[in-house]
């Protein structure tokens, strides 16, 4: 008897340890998070599409997107101040207006149905890699990813963005629109790839500057972890005509961007392509300071003066991207259209394209 009840003691211990053991591990599988962890303070908040977008930035790693200013070798334009004047000739500061001309962003699947859009003008655009373009024809029908209850942003542009999280497909539309049938139309659409360098080889044509809606575009998760870690994107009216550019001794639109939409008759107006960025002097206080704590505006400021901004469209004000309420549904308080308006003008300098500006990453 005694034996039975030692081994019955001995037995309960092992099955009590066990326990113990699954129920400590099982408490670091299923743990919730603590919020005031800093590991956890920069969750971001996924877009309308898909539940895990992880902010992750698109492109390669040494693409001209994701790439930071060397300011040790960076140099500022020699006309930079008449450059600048002209780029602010009809506003001082920069705006940034997400209800409209500014792209939603839907993240999707394999398993998202393809949707009938179909082209009004131009040709669908199939840049699945850097090398070469696929053609359709005016008139095609394209069938794309498109979440249900997806909409073109508001304004004429109708753009819209859809990432295939499964493929890392990117396709495009513009000119977009959807019938009260639900039928959707676009003037034009193309596929690209996240996984190539963010600028498609030359003839694609969807933005002034030859590159998808996806490339520099401000995303709401970047902003509520404080980091956007890529060049964004630039308009204003209007980057110069390329006559206007060469009369310069400067290329109509500065590579590897392939092509301009730019209009601007001005004898300083800027190329496509030009990039833009925040002195490297200006401190983090002092652009707190010119913020009023509006998190999207020092946020912006940072990525400027790390990254910078490049000109890729004109547009009827100096403005910056950033992905449409759509999808992002911005607060007023992160992201106002007004948020740079105190940005001090100075602040700006056009990079001079002539000489290096980056340090390409060791792969």
């Amino acid at each position: 008897m005694k034996n039975k009840k030692i081994v019955s003691w001995s037995s309960a211990i092992i099955v009590t340890a066990a326990l113990l053991l699954f129920f400590s591990s099982s408490n670091k599988l299923f743990a919730v998070k603590d919020p005031d962890d800093p590991v956890n303070q920069h969750d971001p908040t996924p877009t309308v599409g898909m539940e895990d977008t992880n902010c992750t930035r698109p492109y390669t790693a040494d693409s001209i997107w994701n790439v930071p200013i060397d300011w040790s070798l960076a140099k500022i334009h020699p006309e930079n101040e008449a450059m600048m004047d002209a780029f602010f000739e009809s506003a001082n500061w920069i705006g940034s207006d997400t209800t409209q001309f500014a792209p939603p962003i839907y993240f999707v699947s394999s398993e998202t149905p393809l949707v009938p859009v179909r082209l009004n003008a131009n040709r669908f655009r199939d840049a699945i890699n850097d090398v070469s373009i696929q053609y359709g024809a005016p008139g095609d029908i394209v069938w794309m990813p498109l979440p249900a209850g997806a909409v073109p942003a508001p304004g004429t542009d109708g753009q819209l963005a859809v990432i295939n999280l499964d493929t890392g497909e990117e396709w495009g539309i513009n000119k977009g629109a959807v019938t009260d049938a639900g039928e959707w139309t676009a003037g034009g659409a193309y596929r690209y790839h996240i996984e190539n360098s963010g600028i498609p080889p030359e003839g694609f044509a969807q933005r002034g500057g030859g590159i998808g809606q996806f490339a520099g575009i401000v995303r709401r998760c970047e902003v509520e972890r404080g980091r956007i870690d890529h060049a964004v994107t630039i308009a204003y009216d209007f980057p110069c005509e390329p006559g206007v550019c060469q009369a310069n001794g400067w290329p109509a639109v500065i590579p590897p961007f392939t092509k301009t939409d730019g209009e601007g008759t001005s004898q300083f107006d800027i190329p496509e392509g030009a990039r833009i960025a925040i002195r490297p002097e200006i401190s983090l206080k002092e652009m707190r300071s010119a913020c009023s704590g509006v998190k999207g505006c020092e946020v912006w400021l940072l990525s400027m003066q790390q990254y910078g901004g490049f000109i890729v469209d004109d547009s009827g004000h100096p403005k910056t991207y950033a992905e449409g309420n759509a999808t992002a549904n911005w607060s007023s308080a992160m992201w106002p259209a007004d948020m740079l308006r105190n940005v001090p003008p100075d602040w700006y300098v056009v990079i001079d394209w002539n000489y290096p500006s980056t340090k390409v990453p060791q792969k």
